[in-house]
Formats: C-alpha cells, structure tokens, sequence
C-alpha cells in the first residue's frame, strides 16, 4: 500500500488451483509466502486448497500437484504448463518466500513476469525470519530502492545491522529486471 498499489491479503484454503490459473496475471505484485516438501523425485509448494481430490487425479498421476497434511501443493512442473509465454506479462513482480523458489522464478520470468524475488537454497528457519525479510524488501522497494537495492540493503542489514542471527544469511536473489521500480 505505501507504493501506492491496492491489496488483496488471500490465506489458507482461499489459494486455490482456480486462482492461481486464472486469476494472477490480474495482480501487479504478488508476494507468495508457503511451505514446501519433497516427494520422489518433484519439490511441491502448498496452495492451501483442501484437499479435493477428484479435481486433480489426472495431475497428481504425473507429478503437477500432490495432496500433503490435507492441503495441495503443485510442483513446478505445474507452473511450466499452465503458464505459457506471456501468459504473465502484466505481473511486474513476484515475491516468492519459500525453499527453492527459483525454481519457480524461472517459469514465471518465462511466462512474462518483469522480475522475481526468490530463495535459491532450501529454507530452515522460523516464520518470523521471512516475515521480516518480505517487510524490509517491501519497505525499501515502497520508499525508491531498486529491487536489486532492495535485497542488497536487507541483506547487509540483516547480516550487519540487525538484531537477528547472523549464522544464518537469507538466500535471496533475483531474476528478471532488478532496476524495476514499484512507485
């Protein structure tokens, strides 16, 4: 809101497999806050749909979407077919706070998103770490930083300026136009 953006604050079983194919190109900025797992072979970032699974038998067959803890997930294999070339074109940015989120950078870039903010390691370590990551990359994107500045500035903060432990250095990057702007 203090770039001057209207927002839409959707949680749990609201982040359903409809929305997320029909309705995200309909946003600016998307910040995407989940967890994740592994099965087999394919990593899954949970949606929070409850699980229905007569919607999705034929995806969870080959690995696009797994039911876990009663929730769906996708792999990303399901961003790369449902998201097509410029099928994202209008999304200028993409938050993406979850374990090897990279992996889905590179589709949504693909698919047309000007830039994306992603962690590119898998994530061990509290909620509250990522909830202040994800306000001080907005807090300087809001006030002029560059998405670039953005990360660098919460990065040295984080491993030199803060309160928090310093053993731990967010594994944030960027893909895509780290000039971008959000005012």
């Amino acid at each position: 809101m203090q770039a001057g953006y209207n927002v839409t604050f959707l949680s749990g079983s609201s982040i359903t497999v409809s929305l997320v194919t029909t309705q995200l190109d309909r946003y600016d900025v998307v910040i995407w806050r989940t967890d994740s797992f592994v099965l087999g072979e394919n990593t899954y970032w949970y949606l929070g749909e409850q699980n229905n699974q007569t919607n999705f038998e034929g995806a969870i067959g080959i690995g696009m979407v797994a039911v876990s803890n009663g929730m769906v997930a996708v792999s990303q294999g399901f961003f790369t077919n449902t998201f097509g070339p410029n099928s994202l074109a209008h999304m200028k940015l993409a938050i993406l706070i979850s374990s090897m989120s990279i992996t889905i950078a590179q589709t949504l870039i693909a698919a047309g998103v000007t830039t994306t903010i992603d962690f590119y390691q898998n994530l061990d370590a509290p909620a509250s770490l990522f909830d202040w990551v994800t306000q001080s990359l907005v807090g300087y994107m809001a006030t002029g930083s560059t998405v670039s500045a953005a990360i660098y500035k919460t990065v040295y903060n984080y491993e030199y300026a803060g309160s928090l432990d310093d053993s731990y250095l967010p594994p944030i990057s960027y893909l895509g136009n780290g000039n971008l702007l959000l005012g």
